[in-house]
């Protein structure tokens, strides 16, 4: 054996060595600690829903107690504002909202006291496509009945960046429809029970809280805001087939734009400054439980269906969006459309 040879041997098994020693002090250092896993949604919402179900996945992967702690507010900025300023201790982990965190920064909302780049990304969590539903006692069978309806279509939300509203506020634009939309409910708990008793017309929820209450007959939905069906509601058009007639280039640009940023999905963050290897622990941990056959049978199970999205694709897409993709007058455009418009 030569001295090049067992040098670069002795250095492999020092980085190995050192690695698994790593691995070992993280894994010591989660052991019965408390880990605060936030969310901005209210008891029962989506984001409450997959925090809980989360929850205990992580426990068993860190070997620590994982609180879930909603702080529901002003589109989820609360939330998102608190981990910015949360302790860098590998303690703190964010269910977040990718897709209104990104529209914040486009248009420039006074609440979005962060820079959403600088966040480290653990996994994406879920993604799904976003639809419309609507209170069934409205005579719309069809989307093509609420295009024709006389008054403006009143739309619950929570805020304007909340995926609700900009996405309610991109159809409304890219169709042509009449629209009046009323931010400041809770929750998505509360602007669709809005709906359910009529105070609102109808909302914008993900594929999965729209399943919930389609089934059971409180909400009817019309369409999936994407190209492709959704799989829990497979018998739901999309927008492009419900609507042929009213998707020529420009709408077909402003669906395809809001498509881009729901991808990013929900998001598991921690703050800026977490030491990068107690990032890469939680990236481990994260995408076991997140490609894990059992955790996802159990997800689905509960419609809460995981689609694991790599940190390095999701920094790389979310660079993107909050870059240099739009052209001024664009960005100028979907500052005006989701912000004022509407409302």
């Amino acid at each position: 054996m030569t001295i090049g040879y067992r040098l670069a041997a002795a250095m492999l098994a020092l980085a190995f060595s050192t690695t698994v020693s790593s691995a070992e002090n993280l894994a010591d250092f989660y052991r019965g600690k408390t880990v605060r896993l936030v969310n901005g949604g209210s008891a029962g919402s989506g984001y409450d829903l997959y925090s809980r179900m989360l929850a205990p996945w992580l426990e068993k992967k860190l070997g620590a107690t994982v609180v879930v702690e909603s702080r529901p507010g002003a589109g989820m900025l609360i939330a998102m504002n608190h981990t910015w300023n949360s302790p860098p201790d590998g303690l703190t982990i964010m269910l977040a909202p990718g897709e209104g965190a990104i529209l914040a920064k486009l248009t420039d909302e006074p609440g979005a006291r962060f820079d959403l780049t600088k966040f480290p990304i653990l996994a994406r969590v879920n993604t799904a496509p976003r639809v419309l539903i609507v209170n069934p006692k409205l005579p719309w069978e069809k989307f093509s009945d609420m295009l024709k309806w006389p008054k403006p279509v009143q739309i619950g939300a929570n805020g304007k960046t909340d995926a609700a509203a900009d996405t309610s506020a991109i159809m409304c634009h890219a169709m042509k429809i009449a629209c009046k939309i009323t931010i400041g409910y809770p929750s998505s708990k509360d602007f669709a029970h809005a709906v359910v008793t009529g105070e609102m017309d109808a909302t914008v929820l993900v594929e999965d809280s729209s399943a919930r209450y389609a089934e059971g007959g409180q909400l009817r939905a019309l369409v999936v805001m994407a190209r492709e069906r959704s799989h829990l509601m497979p018998n739901v058009p999309t927008i492009f087939e419900a609507a042929p007639d009213r998707m020529d280039a420009e709408a077909t640009w402003w669906i395809d734009f809001r498509e881009d940023v729901r991808k990013i999905g929900r998001l598991l963050i921690v703050p800026p400054g977490t030491p990068d290897n107690k990032v890469e622990h939680l990236r481990k941990i994260t995408r076991e439980i997140l490609t894990d056959k059992e955790a996802l049978a159990e997800f689905a199970k509960k419609q809460q269906p995981a689609l694991y999205g790599d940190p390095k694709d999701m920094t790389s897409l979310l660079q993107r969006l909050v870059g240099s993709g739009l052209s001024a007058e664009r960005a100028k455009q979907v500052k005006h459309v989701i912000t004022e418009k509407f409302y």
